[in-house]
């Protein structure tokens, strides 16, 4: 039987549409829907895999769940019972900071991601407000929208960030991922980023850096080729289903969601092709308010447990995947966010802060208005 092969279900808990109504604090529907499900499936992936299951989970504490809940980091206090279970489990809680402005202008919230000032302070607020709840500095990260840069780079890494999950092999450039969005900037071209965790070179993300011993480390996602076999039919499921437009072809990223048919063929071929195999998969909260993605999702995950034993897969964290891959892990030796707090217990399982005020990094910007 071969080595272990790592594999890191990433969850972004966020609110359920991407632009809330910020008059109404509606709890997270999604979030409470699939909570229970990847509880009950756990098990199954111990069972499978013969260790323990562990998953990943990157909370929206960003200042568009400001605007609109009045706290960063509502979600965290309001599934604060999910968490510490989490915890417990040994799971992984990270951030998924979006760039998420409201317009006064245009009583509407735009993806300002063109304004680097805007992107590094929802990044800088995400990491205070996890802090706030954990009473420690956040290690892993999942940018929203598959944005990233070496402004971001720098950023996490003075932040003390150890993980970045959000770099999508082969993705091409685009102008937005939903162009009515009024989104600013655009999405990064990751066509020559490879899969395989790397640290990146300082001032150009996209390639290794071989020499650097500490920093952050990629994690790239798991990119692989869709087949266009049959997807004639699967484009209007598609577009009865959701408006996230055709489904994807040729080499990119490799969704959970999409239809197994095609995901489960490319997967293992990823498998075959890399030296040192890996699986990172990112789906959203939501995914089963839909029922395409839902059941594409639900199928995926069941093939996955039923490749998990000849395959040794095991469902992991980031510091455990790496030294499977053969690879260091050390700590960064500097946090900009290191000793603004000091943590007491108030939850059995939760650090939570005394309320010391955190610093903001150099070219941090004032907090977002709530809209009336």
């Amino acid at each position: 039987m071969g080595e272990r092969i790592p594999v890191i279900l990433c969850i972004d808990v966020e609110p359920d549409p991407r632009r809330p109504d910020p008059t109404k604090a509606v709890p997270w529907r999604g979030f409470e829907r699939l909570y229970p499900y990847l509880q009950e499936l756990r098990p199954q992936m111990a069972d499978a895999t013969g260790e323990v299951a562990r998953l990943n989970w990157f909370w929206r504490v960003d200042p568009q769940v400001e605007t609109v809940y009045g706290s960063a980091e509502w979600a965290l206090r309001r599934y604060e019972a999910e968490v510490a279970e989490t915890v417990m489990e040994g799971d992984e809680h990270g951030v998924h900071p979006h760039a998420w402005r409201w317009d006064v202008a245009l009583h509407g919230w735009v993806p300002d991601y063109g304004n680097p000032s805007w992107v590094e302070h929802c990044v800088v607020k995400s990491f205070m407000a996890f802090r706030s709840v954990f009473g420690k500095a956040c290690e892993s990260v999942r940018i929203g929208d598959r944005y990233f840069d070496d402004r971001v780079r720098g950023t996490l890494e003075r932040l003390g960030c150890r993980f970045d999950l959000t770099v999508e092999p082969g993705e091409k450039p685009i102008r937005a991922l939903a162009v009515r969005e009024g989104y600013t900037g655009s999405v990064p071209d990751y066509r020559s980023v490879e899969m395989g965790p790397y640290r990146p070179r300082v001032e150009y993300f996209r390639e290794r850096d071989e020499d650097r011993s500490e920093g952050l480390w990629i994690i790239p996602l798991t990119s692989g080729v869709m087949s266009e076999r049959g997807l004639r039919w699967r484009r209007y499921l598609r577009r009865q289903w959701s408006s996230m437009g055709p489904i994807p072809t040729g080499y990119g990223t490799l969704r959970l969601w999409e239809p197994p048919e095609l995901v489960q063929p490319a997967i293992e071929e990823t498998l075959e092709r890399l030296e040192r195999p890996y699986l990172v998969f990112a789906i959203r909260s939501d995914v089963l308010l839909n029922p395409w993605w839902g059941g594409n999702c639900r199928k995926n995950l069941e093939s996955l447990l039923r490749r998990a034993r000849s395959r040794r897969l095991v469902f992991c964290t980031p510091r455990d995947l790496l030294p499977m891959l053969g690879l260091p892990a050390e700590r960064l030796v500097a946090t900009a966010l290191d000793g603004a707090l000091q943590p007491s217990i108030q939850h059995p399982r939760l650090a939570v802060p005394t309320g010391a005020s955190l610093p903001v990094l150099p070219h941090g910007i004032g907090q977002s208005a709530r809209p009336e």
